[in-house]
């Protein structure tokens, strides 16, 4: 249940990064960095 819920989150961040790297480019570098620090995050609590 606890893994359905952080795959179901991680889709979610995953669809909005998309979004935005569309609209920003720019961003690319600063969103997969805060991407992988929130992953990072989430595997230590685990």
């Amino acid at each position: 249940m606890e893994k359905e819920n952080v795959r179901q989150i991680i889709g979610i961040a995953a669809i909005i990064i998309g979004i935005l790297l569309f609209i920003y480019p720019q961003l690319v570098g600063y969103l997969v960095g805060l991407f992988l620090l929130v992953y990072g995050i989430l595997e230590l609590i685990k």
